[in-house]
């Protein structure tokens, strides 16, 4: 509309001066044709001065959800910006007068379909003059993209963990509250002598205050008794079966931590073949072991031998999950659990990790 307005004005005088030989249109003619080239170049001029910059550190979603990203836009020029169209991802978002040393935010929404470290990138700016009526793209801005970390979904499924597993020494550096154990480098607990216990775990100071016979009971120190062993394998996996490799390791993982069994989630990088290696002890750990997975690609993932990660880690555990990039789970010498692509998620309700 205003275009049109300004073509109107712009015909008018020229009209008048054909017509009537108007001596001032002259000049009103000459202003109405430089002043939008003045207008461009102002507004060309100003948006060298904006900022876009996400508000916060990296962001962190399950796969399937959407999030809301905060994005601050700032005017650090000289004059105020009246209009701002700005394409950050997918996503179009409108600014108007935007004043000088002054900061809007504004959301996209995100959806996170695909597991792994992405951003999101501000794609193009669009700005007008004074008047309104130029549109002009702005070619340098400083901005920062937004990093989203987007971690595999856990599908529901079961772990029943068995005492032998419970109850297997392990090295660790803390120790179990709840029981004692063979760590004589620990003392959990002292209790009064009875008939049966050994002379070498008597507590002779306690003793000695006591004038009464009192023996320690030592500490069971908490490792990590199952090691989930994650083996891409010779499978070449796409986005999707990338995912889904990922959902069943989440998915284990989570099984066997709700059961309290701590566990080491393993795989090796094959750039560097250096293993990657994160003991996940509770809903916390958990989490960081799922953030460092989703900075892995998983084409970057190498076979794993167990044998390796034996001689690389000489620490004792009583089982180990192999997570395979074919959908598979090995329990031991037991028959591989298969699931496939179309009914993953109903397979893996169904299932029963046994350890």
């Amino acid at each position: 509309m205003k275009k049109i307005i300004y073509l109107a004005a712009v015909l008018a005088t020229a009209y008048l001066n054909l017509v009537y030989a108007w001596p001032e249109g002259r000049y009103l003619l000459v202003v109405e044709l430089v002043l939008p080239v003045l207008l461009v170049l102002q507004a060309i001029g100003m948006p060298a001065k904006i900022r876009i910059f996400p508000q916060g550190d990296f962001q962190v979603a399950e796969e399937g959800e959407t999030l809301k990203l905060p994005f601050a836009v700032e005017n650090c020029g000289a004059f105020s910006i009246p209009f701002l169209k700005i394409r950050i991802g997918r996503e179009w978002q409108v600014i108007r007068n935007l004043k000088k040393g002054k900061t809007h935010t504004v959301l996209i929404h995100y959806e996170a379909v695909n597991c792994g470290k992405h951003e999101v990138k501000v794609k193009k700016v669009v700005t007008t003059d004074a008047s309104g009526m130029f549109r002009i793209r702005v070619w340098k801005f400083q901005a920062v993209p937004a990093e989203i970390h987007v971690v595999p979904r856990a599908y529901p499924m079961y772990a029943e963990i068995s005492r032998a597993v419970r109850l297997f020494v392990t090295e660790g550096d803390e120790y179990a509250k709840d029981r004692g154990g063979d760590d004589t480098t620990e003392v959990f607990d002292v209790h009064e002598y009875q008939p049966g216990d050994r002379i070498a775990q008597i507590h002779w100071k306690l003793s000695a205050r006591t004038e009464e016979l009192y023996m320690k009971e030592y500490s069971f120190p908490l490792g990590a008794a199952v090691v989930l062993l994650l083996d891409k394998g010779k499978a070449k996996l796409d986005g999707k079966g990338s995912n889904l490799f990922l959902n069943l390791a989440a998915s284990a993982g989570h099984a066997v931590m709700e059961e309290s069994c701590r566990y080491y989630a393993v795989w090796k990088e094959k750039e560097s073949q250096c293993f990657k290696r994160y003991l996940v002890k509770d809903e916390e750990t958990y989490y960081d072991w799922l953030l460092a997975l989703s900075s892995t690609d998983v084409s970057d993932m190498d076979q794993l031998d167990e044998e390796l990660y034996r001689y690389e880690f000489y620490e004792p555990y009583k089982k180990a999950v192999r997570i395979c990039g074919d959908l598979t789970i090995q329990c031991g010498e037991d028959a591989p659990l298969i699931f496939h692509e179309e009914t993953f998620a109903e397979e893996l309700r169904e299932t029963v990790l046994e350890l």
